[in-house]
């Protein structure tokens, strides 16, 4: 399935109140965080509250449904980028190396034409 087809499948109207189920096992990521807020230094625990804030909207929408005005790959950028800042903040801190990383996945870019074609 396209993503044009991913976005044709979502529904155009989810009334506000009705949650849509999803199958997302929330434990491991929340004992991470856990983990993370007894352990970690102050920057590096914010900016896992960053991200997590982010995975809370985006499954809030996602649960909602996308309304027609919102974009798939604009919600998920905010996601990305809190992730990317986890982990540059993290490698300052806990990397031997200490280097920043210039690329986080291999995922392509938002305006590779693969999510177009």
């Amino acid at each position: 399935m396209d993503l044009s087809e991913m976005e044709a499948a979502r529904p155009d109207v989810v009334p506000q109140g009705v949650v849509l189920p999803t199958t997302i096992d929330w434990r491991p990521w929340n004992e991470a965080l856990s983990m993370l807020n007894l352990v970690a230094e102050k920057d590096i625990a914010e900016a896992a509250h960053a991200l997590d804030e982010q995975i809370w909207r985006l499954h809030i929408i996602v649960k909602r449904g996308l309304a027609p005005e919102e974009s798939w790959l604009d919600l998920r950028l905010r996601v990305v980028s809190a992730q990317n800042n986890f982990i540059t903040t993290a490698r300052r801190q806990l990397s031997l190396a200490g280097g920043p990383l210039y690329r986080f996945s291999g995922r392509p870019g938002p305006d590779d034409p693969i999510w177009t074609s």
